[in-house]
């Protein structure tokens, strides 16, 4: 019996620290690719699966679970649209994606 408690303690433990391990990737992608703003907002989607596999993990016992999930990655899906069409409205009035290239006195 203690050994199971054991088993579920280790393995909540190492679930804890993958999901903690990934988070820290996420941030530290978003901010090695800052120069560009695809990387930038790769990134940030990167992050966002992250967090939402780290809500999976957490709240995995519910049986609303579903829902939340589909809310979830519509709202995120809704999100990067708006992004990238921001970004393909500042390539095509400044050039580049680079964030450094675009400046507010352009007409953007």
């Amino acid at each position: 019996m203690g050994s199971s408690k054991l088993l579920v303690n280790v393995g909540w433990c190492s679930q804890a620290m993958v999901c903690a391990i990934m988070v820290v990737l996420a941030i530290l992608c978003i901010l090695f690719q800052r120069h560009s703003l695809l990387s930038v907002l790769l990134g940030f989607e990167v992050f966002s699966l992250v967090l939402f596999y780290c809500f999976i993990w957490v709240f995995g016992v519910m049986q609303s679970l579903v829902g939340f999930s589909l809310v979830f990655l519509c709202l995120e899906v809704c999100v990067m649209s708006v992004c990238l069409a921001l970004m393909v409205k500042l390539v095509s009035s400044v050039g580049s994606d680079y964030v450094g290239a675009s400046s507010l006195t352009r007409g953007f």
